[in-house]
């Protein structure tokens, strides 16, 4: 029970090992726990090191030899919240060289470079990955949209995105399948804007979004599976392909 607990704390098992004998029958000298916890004399230090360094254990000196004792139990939270507050430190500095870090992986090969996704995650990384990216103000362009064959998942999926879209100031064009007019009000309502958007009949299940030199082609099954390829001249093959549709696409 406490085991499973404080190993999502992020405490080791020699740690927990240690913690819970010390707060069972602390404080107690190096041989009495190296008996109780099962943890051989010579990694002893080196894991009571860590729990001091975290807050949850204290050595005392008595008559010359070394005692250990357990911090209370409220110091696991405390620990926890150092954590998250280190966390959010390194989610920010993250963030910082996080463009440059993408400009290192961004490429404009005249060879393809295809890599193939699955899954929701795999979705997820491809979005991700291109929204950092692309500059703000640039457009996108989207043929096939439609509701796919989870339509809530896709709705939260691309309400989700959307966002990010936006605050970036993107232009996205789409053109939707026409049977996902009522899919497409969800979205715009959930985001609260619309997309220069037409409707052209068709029943595939596949969308192809263009972002800078990426062109993006998701298979919208039940989990889906997305083709990324990045290459300029394939983008701009998707490009003009989009502005022949347009042409001919409905606007409502």
């Amino acid at each position: 029970m406490y085991e499973e607990i404080l190993r999502e704390v992020g405490l080791t098992d020699s740690e927990i090992r240690i913690y819970i004998v010390l707060l069972r029958n602390g404080p107690l000298t190096k041989t009495s726990i190296v008996k109780a916890s099962n943890v051989s004399g010579s990694k002893l230090y080196e894991v009571i090191d860590k729990l001091v360094s975290k807050g949850l254990a204290s050595v005392t000196v008595k008559n010359g030899v070394k005692h250990f004792d357990a911090a209370s139990p409220i110091k696991i939270k405390e620990y926890l919240n150092r954590k998250k507050i280190n966390l959010e430190n390194s989610e920010a500095s993250l963030e910082k060289i996080l463009p440059k870090l993408n400009h290192l992986k961004q490429t404009n090969f005249i060879t393809p470079d295809v890599a193939v996704f699955f899954g929701w995650d795999g979705l997820s990384t491809v979005y991700e990955e291109e929204l950092a990216t692309i500059k703000k103000g640039s457009s996108v362009y989207i043929i096939g949209a439609s509701k796919g064959k989870q339509e809530e998942r896709f709705e939260r999926f691309f309400s989700k995105y959307g966002k990010k879209a936006f605050l970036k100031n993107l232009n996205v064009n789409v053109i939707f399948n026409t049977q996902a007019r009522e899919y497409v009000k969800n979205i715009e309502n959930n985001l609260g804007k619309r997309y220069d958007k037409r409707f052209l009949f068709q029943k595939t299940p596949t969308e192809i979004t263009v972002m800078n030199t990426t062109t993006i082609i998701t298979i919208m099954h039940e989990e889906p599976t997305v083709i990324r390829i990045r290459n300029k001249e394939t983008a701009e093959s998707f490009k003009q392909y989009f502005s022949e549709l347009w042409k001919n696409a409905s606007e409502k």
